[in-house]
C-alpha cells in the first residue's frame, strides 16, 4: 500500500512539473501534442472552427498565454491578435515564433504543408521543450524522431506519386506555396495573394489571362466556402471547388498532422 501511495505521489509530482505549453492554431497544436505525448497536453488558443486571421482575443485567452511556460505561434502577422503578444507576455514566459526561427520572417505562414519545413519545425519545437523541461527531454526527442520518420516516409511517397503527373489547380489564397516548392508541383494561379485581399479589376484581368492560357480543373480552398471572387471564376471556367477541411479525421494509428497533409493530396487527386 505504501508503495502504491509513493508511486501515486511521484506520478502526481511528474504531472505537476510538466510544462504549460500554449499553441496558437490547430496545426501547431497537433505537432506539439505529438512531441509532448506521454508528458502533457498543450493548450490551444484558436481552434479549427475559427479563422486565425480574424480572431478576437478574450480575457481567458490572455490569461492562458500569460500563465504559460512556453507560447508557440507562427508569427505576429499570421495570427490575428498576436502582433502585440511579444510585448505583453511576462518575462517568465518563453516565446517561440516559428517563421523567424525558420528564417522565413515575412513569408507565408502555412509552413505545415511543407514536409521540409515541418521537419525543421519539429526539431525547433522539440529543442525548445527539451530546454524548458530537461527531465522529459528523452521523451520529447523520441516522439519527435518518430514523427519525423513518418513525415519523411509521407514526403517520399507523395513526391513519387506526383513525379509524372501534374494536377491542374487554382488556390483561393496562396497556402500551397511551400508545399509546391517541396513536392515539385505548381499551381496555375492564386485568386488572392493574401487573406485580406478582396480582389479588384487588376485581379480579374490577371486571372482571366492566366486561365485562358492554362485551363485548370479545380479550385482549392481552406474555407468551407470560397470567396465571392473565387466562386465567380470557378463558375466562369467550370472549376470544381474543393474545400480542404481544417479538422483532421481522427485516426489513432496516425498522427493528426499527417492526416492534415493527406487531405491536401487527396484534394489534389481530384484535380488531375
Amino acid at each position: 500500500m505504501r508503495l502504491c501511495v509513493l508511486l501515486l505521489c511521484l506520478h502526481s509530482a511528474a504531472v505537476a512539473a510538466a510544462p504549460r505549453v500554449v499553441t496558437s492554431i490547430t496545426p501547431l497544436h497537433e505537432i506539439t501534442a505529438a512531441i509532448m505525448s506521454g508528458v502533457a497536453e498543450p493548450g490551444l488558443i484558436i481552434d479549427s472552427q475559427a479563422s486565425a486571421h480574424h480572431f478576437a482575443f478574450k480575457p481567458s485567452h490572455m490569461r492562458s498565454l500569460q500563465q504559460a511556460d512556453l507560447v508557440i505561434w507562427i508569427d505576429r502577422h499570421f495570427e490575428a491578435g498576436f502582433s502585440r503578444v511579444p510585448e505583453i507576455l511576462p518575462s517568465s514566459v518563453g516565446q517561440l515564433e516559428l517563421l523567424p526561427a525558420l528564417g522565413l520572417e515575412g513569408g507565408d505562414g502555412h509552413i505545415w504543408y511543407s514536409p521540409r519545413l515541418l521537419l525543421r519545425s519539429i526539431e525547433i519545437i522539440s529543442a525548445a521543450l527539451a530546454g524548458l523541461d530537461p527531465g522529459n527531454q528523452n521523451s520529447y526527442r523520441a516522439n519527435a524522431a518518430s514523427l519525423m520518420q513518418d513525415i519523411r516516409a509521407w514526403r517520399h511517397e507523395t513526391r513519387r506519386r506526383w513525379q509524372n503527373r501534374q494536377p491542374r489547380f487554382v488556390t483561393d489564397h496562396n497556402f500551397t506555396a511551400y508545399f509546391e516548392q517541396d513536392i515539385g508541383l505548381r499551381s496555375i494561379a492564386t485568386v488572392h495573394d493574401q487573406h485580406s485581399d478582396h480582389g479588384g479589376l487588376k485581379d480579374l484581368n490577371r486571372l482571366d489571362s492566366i486561365l485562358r492560357q492554362f485551363p485548370a480543373a479545380c479550385l482549392l480552398t481552406l474555407h468551407s466556402t470560397a470567396s465571392p471572387l473565387a466562386r465567380s471564376f470557378a463558375r466562369k471556367y467550370g472549376l470544381k471547388i474543393v474545400s480542404i477541411p481544417l479538422e483532421p479525421v481522427s485516426d489513432p494509428a496516425q498522427p493528426l498532422i499527417l492526416q492534415r497533409l493527406a487531405k491536401l493530396t487527396t484534394a489534389l487527386q481530384g484535380c488531375i
